[in-house]
């Protein structure tokens, strides 16, 4: 197509009722989005840890499980052992999801081979005693690593398994009762982790157009910004609501991973908290199917009048409206909730039919830095992973502030908004500390840096 030709296009799309020169453009995002093996985005997904079920989920039968778009069967045998191996077993294909657990391994019930949780062949039971089936061949089988109530895979490269990433909001502040959940969606995992990059809806979703999902002080447009993180960024939106500064921060880590604070802040009195209420990983189960699985954080400062039970969090269970696809399409209607919002974008959301704004910059920012870390990994570069202390935990960065600003300071948009880039870069700034400790040192570094502003205005001022 030609410049002019362009043009007249260009000008027919902003044209009403231009729907038949207004086409989305097909999707071609793969790069990102399909997770099988050979992939670009499959391989790099297959570096890190990835929690794919609760223990609760495991009893004492097989489990079929499919995950990063491979087929596997999960076990625990009679030592307590789990396995997590190829679904269809290497000798005839039977499926191990009718396998016969054992006291070591699991037996295929087909012609009893018996494979270990490692995918040893420990016995082929039919086979004359000179076979060699059993140093010729394995079973396909994956690490797993239990923590928490929460089971997790490795299935990339043995030699390169990283160190398993405990953090440390779960067991601060030392009340925290972690629970399990799972929570699953038709949708491809991007558009999970993009909508936790995405603060601006937590005030039309979830509080102005929807109605009142979280508090009111919601309803108050915030400025945004994403700081840099060791491993990702803040997704942070800092508010002036009356006499107080509400700056609240979800963290964001590749490639998956996220902690969030609850929605019930009121901003009404002082407060901080590097406590989020959940940690979770969006996980591809296949390219147009996922889960959000991770662990509520039950504790003082999330749940102060106790109105929040275990019992509530479970699979497909969470105590917060618009989760699941579960209820009458008429009230989703009139109440849409985060799962209505990601869901619909389609099975693969189509980017190329975007139209961004300014407030996307953090779904952006996490796009270009999943595309640099898959073509890292393609290059043969071993990809970065969270990172222990000294106290062992990986940091957390996810936070809430709540301070009482003296009259006529911060109301400037842009001071606002530097304020909250400032005051953010003071939780990296502690991150070598841990708990309480390192609360009371970013308060104080709060505090000092909320001096700093009103002597700056105070001298502008005179």
């Amino acid at each position: 197509m030609d410049n002019a030709a362009s043009g007249q296009r260009a000008g027919l799309n902003t044209l009403p009722y231009s729907g038949y020169h207004n086409r989305p453009v097909p999707n071609d995002d793969g790069f990102i989005t399909s997770v099988g093996p050979g992939t670009p985005c499959g391989e790099y997904l297959r570096r890190y840890w990835h929690p794919f079920l609760l223990s609760s989920e495991l009893k004492d039968l097989p489990v079929p499980v499919r995950l990063l778009a491979e087929d596997l069967v999960v076990f625990r045998d009679g030592s307590g052992r789990v396995g997590l191996l190829h679904r269809h077993c290497i000798h005839r294909g039977t499926s191990l999801e009718y396998g016969i657990v054992a006291e070591r391994g699991i037996r295929c019930c087909y012609h009893g081979w018996h494979f270990d949780v490692d995918g040893t062949i420990l016995d082929t039971p039919a086979e004359p005693p000179t076979s060699r089936i059993k140093s010729n061949f394995c079973q396909g089988a994956y690490k797993v690593h239990e923590w928490r109530g929460l089971l997790f895979a490795y299935m990339g490269p043995v030699d390169e398994t990283p160190t398993f990433p405990e953090y440390d909001c779960v067991d601060h502040p030392s009340d925290n009762e972690p629970v399990p959940f799972r929570m699953n969606l038709p949708c491809n995992w991007v558009q999970i982790v993009e909508n936790g990059c995405d603060p601006i809806h937590n005030a039309y979703l979830h509080a102005i157009v929807s109605g009142e999902q979280f508090s009111s002080t919601f309803k108050v447009l915030p400025e945004l910004d994403f700081p840099r993180t060791p491993l990702g960024f803040l997704s942070m939106a800092t508010r002036k609501v009356g006499e107080y500064v509400f700056i609240r921060a979800s963290d964001i880590v590749l490639p998956n991973f996220g902690q969030f604070p609850n929605g019930a802040n009121m901003a009404n009195q002082e407060s901080l908290g590097l406590r989020p209420y959940l940690s979770r990983w969006a996980v591809p189960v296949d390219d147009h199917n996922s889960f959000y699985i991770g662990l509520a954080h039950l504790n003082s400062y999330n749940n102060p009048e106790k109105t929040l039970r275990s019992k509530q969090f479970g699979v497909d269970q969470i105590p917060f409206i618009g989760q699941t696809g579960d209820r009458p399409i008429s009230e989703r209607q009139r109440e849409p909730g985060d799962y209505d919002a990601v869901v619909t974008q389609g099975k693969v959301a189509n980017r190329k039919a975007e139209h961004l704004g300014s407030t996307d910059r953090g779904v952006v920012m996490f796009r270009r830095m999943l595309t640099q870390a898959i073509k890292d990994v393609q290059e043969g570069k071993k990809p970065e992973f969270p990172r222990l202390t000294k106290q062992g935990p990986v940091p957390s960065y996810a936070n809430e502030i709540v301070i009482r600003v003296p009259q006529g300071v911060l109301n400037d948009p842009k001071v606002l908004s530097l304020f909250g880039q400032k005051a953010a870069m003071a939780f990296l700034e502690t991150d070598h500390l841990y708990g309480t400790e390192r609360e009371l040192a970013t308060l104080e570094k709060v505090h000092f840096l909320l001096r700093e502003f009103s002597n700056e205005l105070k001298k502008e001022g005179s």
